[in-house]
């Protein structure tokens, strides 16, 4: 029931009018709430400004990775880019994250300690585990509070370095530097404020960022318009564009890694459980595989064994080879035990468009890393 009343919401709480008279309704009652919500947002980041409510400064450097939507923009594939240039800059960084979807998102668990896994996708949430297994060596901590995060992670290890996950909404805790991710497939201008779209803040407050980075440029069919509605409401701001490519793909039993002239041409079933099944349809397409059919199931959804039992039954149907899923649906799956062998994940990185980007990028991040003292914190 739970699943049902996710999935109708994610179908009406969007930016798109979904058609039909109870879609339209439903949207127009929702439409009434939005105004409020951007006021409330408003009045939030206002207080802390002013420092009526306080934020909380922290002994280290703190990059917040976030957006002005919500749903994914790529946020984990950009913060393990972002840690791995951090430490390639001689830094000691940590994740700090919410851990949406998890039992408890109040309590502070330690995904991963530097050393090893600690934390199952119900305890500590299916992005923090799949970002804790693409990092390996770095510690990862989930917790609603993430002060209380940050205190705790440069208590217990040895680290110089704050990724805050999804922080720009979070304003207890003070920053260095704000990125923001913005979705290239999807012009601002079609945004709607929630709870009738998915827009969390009116689109001025881009030009809060350091530094905005437009992701999956490789997918949008007028990327050049979202940017030039980027450069509107954050003019002065440095823009990066990168790019969300298919790598490979890696049989979940096993772990065996396929190429991607392994997965040309083959019939597929995608089941996926993320934000925004529209791009995982078009990476998976991007690898040469051709889609039978795609379920989505919800962002951060349950995946149980009778739902990938359906999947694979479905698979056999639409004579199809193989059972697509991402690594942020992979987190859960592994946690079911024994798997077949035609339930295969799909590998993606995130890219630079061109080598400007990456310089656009770089040099904007070491000002805030650079940065230091009252003048280093977000204004």
């Amino acid at each position: 029931m739970a699943g049902t009343l996710s999935r109708f919401f994610a179908r009406i709480a969007d930016d798109a009018a979904p058609g039909g008279p109870a879609g339209s309704l439903a949207q127009a009652t929702l439409s009434v709430a939005s105004p409020f919500y951007a006021v409330g947002a408003a009045i939030n980041r206002l207080l802390h400004d002013a420092g009526i409510q306080q934020r909380e400064s922290l002994p280290a450097i703190v990059l917040s990775v976030g957006n002005i939507t919500v749903g994914g923009t790529g946020k984990s594939p950009f913060c393990a880019w972002l840690v791995e240039w951090l430490r390639a800059e001689g830094k000691r960084p940590a994740v700090l994250t919410r851990g949406y979807g998890r039992a408890d998102e109040s309590r502070l668990v330690v995904v991963h300690n530097g050393s090893r896994l600690l934390a199952r996708t119900t305890d500590g949430g299916d992005e923090p585990v799949m970002l804790a297994r693409m990092l390996g060596d770095v510690p990862v901590v989930a917790c609603a509070d993430r002060a209380r995060g940050g205190r705790y992670a440069l208590k217990k290890f040895e680290i110089d370095t704050l990724v805050l996950d999804d922080g720009f909404q979070h304003h207890d805790l003070a920053r260095q530097g704000d990125i923001l991710l913005v979705d290239s497939t999807r012009p601002i201008s079609s945004l709607r404020l929630l709870p009738r779209g998915t827009l969390r803040e009116l689109p001025g407050v881009l030009s809060r960022a350091h530094l905005i980075v437009m992701t999956r440029w490789n997918q949008a069919s007028s990327p050049k318009r979202t940017l030039r509605e980027v450069m509107h409401h954050a003019p002065g701001v440095p823009v990066a564009r990168m790019s969300l490519e298919a790598t490979g793909a890696r049989r979940l039993a096993g772990g065996e890694l396929l190429p991607l002239d392994a997965l040309k041409g083959k019939r597929a079933v995608v089941l996926t459980g993320v934000a925004n099944p529209d791009s995982v349809r078009a990476s998976v397409e991007s690898a040469g595989l051709r889609v039978a059919k795609l379920r989505s199931l919800g962002d951060h959804a349950t995946i149980t064994r009778q739902t990938l039992d359906a999947a694979l039954r479905m698979m056999r149907k639409m004579r199809a080879e193989f059972v697509v899923v991402t690594e942020k649906d992979a987190a859960k799956l592994e946690e079911l035990g024994s798997l077949p062998p035609q339930i295969i994940a799909l590998k993606t990185e995130l890219r630079f468009v061109e080598e400007r980007d990456r310089r656009t990028a770089e040099k904007a991040l070491r000002a805030r890393v650079q940065a230091r003292g009252v003048r280093g914190l977000l204004k």
